[in-house]
């Protein structure tokens, strides 16, 4: 693909839910402060989950006070919630976006197209589990269809290289709405959903000829792209930097880390600010973060 050059500004993401078993889930209001924190610090985008215990109207009910609270502060950040309960792509995983729609306030939307399996360690020590995540292609099709029909920025989640390849195919053919972007996660340590829980991952490790070959795979493709460790630290890997001066993203946050780094949203937010700064390059919020994700959409 065409890479961008070195000095253009970098668009950081902050995952603010810290998913620990065991732990307090945030409330509404330490959600809105910490995305308003994390966007203070220098992020543009921010995703965040919500109390899954709840009926799903509650859920929905919370989801759009806390994505409209968080605009009223930051009016053009990018928000996005985590898939709620439910079987149906767009009835009941999806049941929010209808609802941030009506509102006004829908900027953002996630979809990880295809299934994919992450192997849990049993006592064995050997993935024997797993749980599974994802949307089977058809049912993604719809999220694609939801996204036109509203002008929705998709967040288009890449777990392993099949998953790249549907988003290239609905890519070539100018599918997604502006703004969407790639995002390459990639299998850290430890498992999501845990405090440092070891697990086998999934998909490609952190590692530079793993970004290479996904980068080889995107030639052509004029989507921006975003990198992501699921269960480590992004900051700490040799992707990180390897990225940004390839002209990628990057997405930090408590979320991605799963306990293996004691920063805060903020402070992983203002790590990643740092490093950009050690490139070269400039740091876009607000409408320049705007600028930068909609000028490359398919």
């Amino acid at each position: 693909m065409s890479r961008t050059s070195v000095t253009s500004p970098v668009v950081i993401e902050a995952a603010i839910t810290p998913l620990r078993k065991g732990e307090p889930l945030q409330t509404s209001e330490e959600l809105v402060h910490e995305a308003t924190e994390s966007l203070a610090a220098g992020a543009a985008i921010v995703h965040h989950h919500h109390d899954f215990r709840q009926t799903r109207e509650g859920a929905v009910e919370q989801v759009v006070h806390v994505e409209s609270e968080i605009l009223k502060t930051y009016p053009e950040a990018f928000v996005y919630n985590d898939y709620l309960r439910g079987e149906k792509i767009m009835e009941e995983k999806n049941a929010h976006l209808p609802a941030l729609a009506e509102a006004g306030v829908l900027t953002m939307a996630a979809l990880d197209p295809g299934l994919t399996q992450f192997g849990m360690l049993g006592e064995n020590g050997l993935p024997s589990i797993h749980v599974q995540g994802g949307a089977d292609y058809a049912s993604a099709h719809e999220v694609v269809e939801f996204a036109r029909k509203t002008g929705t920025p998709l967040s288009l989640g890449v777990y392993d290289p099949s998953n790249l390849r549907w988003i290239l195919a609905y890519a070539a053919k100018g599918l997604f709405p502006a703004g969407s972007m790639i995002k390459l996660y990639f299998g850290g340590e430890y498992q999501l959903g845990g405090d440092k829980w070891p697990t086998a991952g999934f998909g490609l490790p952190a590692t530079n000829q793993a970004l290479d070959m996904y980068l080889s795979m995107m030639e052509g493709c004029g989507l921006p792209w975003i990198v992501s460790i699921q269960g480590g630290v992004l900051l700490d890997s040799e992707i990180a930097q390897h990225a940004l001066e390839l002209g990628g993203h990057l997405r930090v946050g408590v979320e991605d880390t799963a306990g293996a780094t004691p920063m805060s949203n903020r402070e992983t937010v203002e790590a990643a600010v740092a490093l950009a700064d050690k490139v070269g390059r400039p740091v876009a919020t607000g409408a320049e973060a705007h600028a930068v994700l909609k000028g490359g959409a398919a």
